[in-house]
């Protein structure tokens, strides 16, 4: 989520996902439309608590940018998860004239504007969660599934506009982590996304977004699926999900420029799980709701 000074950058900034932002998996874009959703469970999808991280007023593309965020969010402790805690929010990026950018939520990459479409490729650190309650991560409710640890992953963002809506699409591979199958297997997911701006005005701008994730097969055993092994751990009954859509969520971000290097801003998205994932045993509510509200310096 980001302001930007003109109606049809504000459009821009909804990207398609709800960006999760928070410690340890930071979440926030650089520069450039910002692009879906990380946390107890990741950058997007099971990574993603919804909370959109700003990344401030927009900078012409041939200057260099650099932002800072702070916040606080309310959010759900996991993906399917029934408890929720507030946690901090955290975002910072620095972006070159050339399109090269480093960041809290992408890590390492580049972006570049062709065919009247924005796209981004990068490289960072992806999803990670715990199988205990942890300060704001885990919850003892996955005690024995195992520990999902970060790992590399590449990904790539596009973005279009059509009329007043904003079209994205993010796919994103996180590569193999040691050689338990359970939580170490490499995964794909990808999210399809629109967003408009409903509102620009003395009040700030407020737009909202509707997003689809879907993950392949061992995305979804990785987050939603018991294996024997966790099963004689955990307690659950074994289940082995298939890959397909694993969420849609909603969400707003109303945006209110405090000077022309301030903002304050407040994301908000409510998701339901559905099909595989949301017959999950580890899943104990379908429907998660997640705020943050944040201040933003940009320089």
């Amino acid at each position: 989520m980001k302001r930007y000074s003109s109606k049809s950058s504000m459009r821009r900034l909804a990207g398609a996902a709800s960006v999760l932002a928070c410690l340890p998996t930071l979440s926030c874009a650089a520069g450039g439309p910002q692009v879906a959703d990380n946390s107890v469970y990741g950058s997007r999808g099971a990574s993603s608590r919804g909370i959109e991280v700003s990344t401030g007023a927009p900078k012409p593309a041939d200057e260099w940018k650099f932002y800072g965020t702070l916040g606080v969010g309310y959010a759900p402790r996991y993906s399917g998860s029934d408890e929720s805690a507030a946690l901090p929010i955290f975002g910072l990026g620095i972006r070159s004239p050339g399109g090269f950018f480093l960041d809290t939520e992408r890590g390492l990459g580049w972006q570049t504007e062709a065919l009247n479409s924005t796209f981004r490729f990068y490289v960072a650190p992806s999803a990670s969660r715990r199988d205990h309650k942890k300060g704001t991560e885990g919850s003892n409710q996955l005690r024995g599934m195992g520990d999902i640890k970060s790992r590399a992953e590449i990904g790539m963002d596009a973005e279009t506009q059509l009329g007043p809506v904003t079209l994205s699409a993010t796919v994103v591979h996180a590569f193999k982590k040691g050689d338990d199958r359970d939580v170490g297997s490499a995964y794909t997911l990808f999210n399809l996304g629109a967003s408009t701006t409903v509102y620009e005005g003395a009040a700030g701008a407020l737009s909202l977004s509707l997003s689809g994730d879907f993950g392949d097969g061992n995305y979804m055993r990785t987050w939603y699926g018991v294996s024997e092994r966790q099963s004689s751990r955990s307690g659950y009954r074994r289940y082995k999900p298939k890959g397909g859509l694993e969420s849609v969520g909603l969400g707003a971000t109303w945006v209110l420029p405090l000077s022309k290097a301030w903002s304050w801003s407040v994301a908000a998205e409510a998701r339901r799980l559905y099909g595989d994932a949301a017959d999950s045993p580890i899943v104990k509510d379908r429907n998660q709701y997640s705020i943050g509200t944040m201040i933003t310096y940009t320089y």
